[in-house]
């Protein structure tokens, strides 16, 4: 691992040795998929320039993710987002119970444990009973960008967000008039992609709706997956000062679990519904903006857990529905130049019920619980110095107050040279498995806590045609839920804490209009590794445009990926992935492309004992209609 660090090493030094040069604006246009001066809104609520904002952030835009070609969310996020792993077991799908994939992991801190929060349009997203995500739910072309808050985001979004955030923006109309783009695809392992998107916008009226479906049978028995989803925004104007937007996202997936190359199982089946919508009233007065959101999320889950052969199959289904609704308010004030302060409110409530017999087996019995915050968070700008800090408290129906501060500092030292640093407080409330449900429920559980402390370096080169980014981060938490042997049988218990450190970087080089790379690294030592997450992972990418050709290379490089992490039994792997699209626009409104994955035939897995396809294609068209 010497050259990857000899690697990290010298690009610093690079970074370093151009500190104090001056470069001139932007030259690049509007090409914002390499412009590090982007703007978000995930980790202040209001718009922020990314380079003044203490907090390291990624962002995935739009045209990352059309490039792509990929129905779910999740797999263009795993590439384009340093730290970020996400663990997969077939061509498409990833399922939910016993051996799902989709396991979430920034940082060395998963979202399978309800540590990373999953946000659409800053509204939370998860199963409630057990505390997390459901990666088949979130939908490539419902996505306008992704912003990625590194470290704990609790600040803002409470419980669940002590790793990091995930906030899926999703599409508005951007033009005038009615625009449709429809995509078809298929490939290997029978597998098939169908896209329906049209946007129209007229006066002040404004809609999206889309449709998808995904469907493969899998390059296992036993392995076949197949999705629908839709999604439908409409958004009105009512004068320059205020709009309202309304949204509804659902999600159908049936997946099968084909167990373990070692210990296969036969009928092991979910059927998992998921929905969200929401309503929004936003405003913005100048000095003063901000927003009015309310929301609610379902899910509709039937699990056959399956069995071996030869064993008699399960005689009741596992069963599941879960709820989530609730309301965010914030207003941000500019009292004088350079100064922003902002407050809000929020409520969430959640519950659900889950069951295998209704008679004798009823895990948990539509419990209801809520959380209500406040927080406070105020920057201010002075010269070249951003400073912003903020404090949130928060108060659940269990666990009563929980005081969450955050503090940070940008400085610009030099026209396209940032300095960044932050601290920030991050906490989970447990989830209602690991109070209520199976033998080893505890309903004596407290929070757990984390610590985030990151410094990032910003630096443009090249007369701003590159552009690159380097973090080093500590994270350290206690309280941890783990279980352990207690009077004879496993319990979940407050007694785990972990440290992690690591390293970020991320290169984004116009070299020419038509040629531009893009690449991440990210380096994570954990002082107790968890399963689901590599030491080493990198990512190069190339997209070279000629005409009416196109071309995309990607390479990822995972380096030390824990399979099993657990004292008596430490499995490990590492894998280099090539990927590449070409396509060809044959009229203004019609292309046609191919995309290969996994190029060199690798043998690897990222879940233990469930392997993942060689080389596979995809080939299709698109058509898009003005």
């Amino acid at each position: 691992m010497k050259r990857y660090f000899s690697l990290i090493f010298n690009i610093f030094l690079f970074i370093m040795g151009t500190y104090a040069r001056q470069y001139v604006p932007d030259t690049i246009g509007n090409s914002t998929n390499y412009n590090l001066d982007e703007v978000i809104v995930t980790g202040t609520r209001v718009p922020v320039s990314r380079n003044i904002f203490p907090v390291p952030v990624s962002v995935v835009q739009r045209g990352m993710i059309e490039q792509s070609e990929e129905i779910n969310l999740m797999p263009v996020l795993a590439k384009h987002v340093p730290g970020l792993f996400i663990t997969s077991r077939g061509i498409t799908g990833y399922g939910v119970s016993g051996g799902a994939a989709g396991g979430i992991n920034l940082r060395g801190l998963s979202g399978g444990s309800g540590r990373v929060l999953i946000l659409i349009d800053g509204h939370p997203q998860y199963a409630t009973i057990f505390g997390h995500p459901v990666a088949d739910a979130y939908i490539a072309s419902d996505a306008q960008r992704v912003e990625v808050s590194h470290g704990a985001a609790s600040i803002l979004y409470g419980s669940n967000a002590m790793g990091g955030a995930i906030n899926i923006i999703t599409r508005e109309a951007q033009e005038k008039g009615n625009h449709m783009s429809v995509r078809l695809m298929g490939g290997s392992y029978g597998t098939q992609r169908y896209s329906l998107t049209d946007s129209y916008r007229k006066g002040k009226l404004s809609a999206v709706l889309s449709g998808n479906y995904d469907k493969t049978d899998g390059h296992r028995k036993n392995i076949s997956f197949d999705m629908w989803a839709g999604y439908a925004k409409l958004g009105y104007e009512f004068s320059d000062q205020w709009r309202v937007t309304g949204n509804v996202n659902i999600a159908h997936a049936n997946s099968q679990n084909p167990g373990t190359i070692n210990s296969p199982l036969l009928d092991a089946t979910a059927d998992v519904l998921r929905g969200m919508s929401g309503l929004s009233f936003e405003n913005n007065y100048g000095r003063t903006n901000g927003a009015m959101n309310f929301y609610y999320n379902w899910g509709n889950h039937k699990i056959n857990d399956g069995h071996t052969p030869g064993a008699n199959p399960q005689a009741f289904l596992f069963r599941s529905t879960d709820y989530m609704g609730g309301v965010n308010i914030y207003q941000s004030v500019h009292p004088f130049t350079g100064n922003t302060v902002t407050g809000g409110f929020d409520v969430k409530l959640y519950g659900g019920n889950a069951y295998r017999n209704p008679e004798t087996e009823k895990f948990v019995d539509h419990i209801k619980l809520n959380e209500v915050a406040g927080y406070l968070f105020v920057q201010q700008k002075i010269g070249p110095c951003m400073a912003n800090a903020g404090i949130r408290l928060e108060n659940h129906k269990l666990y009563g107050n929980e005081w969450v501060p955050q503090v940070g500092l940008s400085y610009r030292a030099a026209t396209q040279t940032h300095l960044k640093f932050s601290v920030s407080k991050g906490f989970r409330a447990p989830n209602m498995r690991e109070l209520y449900m199976y033998m080893i429920a505890n309903e004596n559980l407290l929070p757990e806590r984390s610590m985030s402390y990151d410094f990032t370096v910003s630096q443009g080169l090249l007369e701003n045609h590159m552009t690159t980014e380097l973090t080093f981060y500590y994270i350290t938490g206690d309280n941890i839920i783990t279980p352990i042997q207690v009077d004879g049988h496993q319990q979940n218990m407050n007694v785990g804490d972990f440290t992690n450190k690591g390293i970020e970087f991320t290169l984004k080089y116009n070299i020419i209009n038509d040629l531009q790379l893009h690449g991440n690294y990210s380096y994570l030592h954990m002082d107790k590794p968890i399963a689901g997450a590599p030491r080493h992972k990198a990512y190069a990418g190339l997209t070279y445009k000629a005409g009416r050709f196109s071309l995309d290379l990607g390479a990822q490089v995972i380096n030390k990926l824990y399979l099993i992490a657990e004292k008596e039994d430490v499995q490990t792997d590492n894998f280099t992935l090539v990927d590449a699209r070409v396509s060809y626009k044959v009229r203004e409104w019609i292309d046609f492309f191919m995309k290969g994955d996994n190029l060199l035939a690798q043998k690897y897995q990222t879940m233990a004992g469930y392997p993942m396809p060689r080389t596979t294609f995809m080939g299709g068209v698109s058509i898009n209609l003005y």
